[in-house]
């Protein structure tokens, strides 16, 4: 239960994650071409959102407890 309740904890994570990485890229300039500059302000947002909600979803819960 754990993993895929971090993997859909990921998924939806990613939501925010895009709109922060297009405030990001607007932030940046809009640049019309790709540079390296860009993977901070465009990939980390998203990236670090997911993982934020992967390691969310994999902390145990007091009182969630089946069986």
């Amino acid at each position: 239960m754990g993993v895929g309740r971090a993997a859909v904890f990921a998924l939806l994570a990613g939501i925010p994650g895009v709109f922060l990485a297009l405030i990001g890229w607007i932030v940046s300039g809009s640049p019309e071409e790709w540079s390296d500059g860009l993977f901070l302000s465009c990939y980390f947002p998203f990236f670090g959102c997911m993982i934020a909600g992967f390691i969310i979803g994999m902390r145990d819960v007091d009182g969630t407890e089946t069986g």
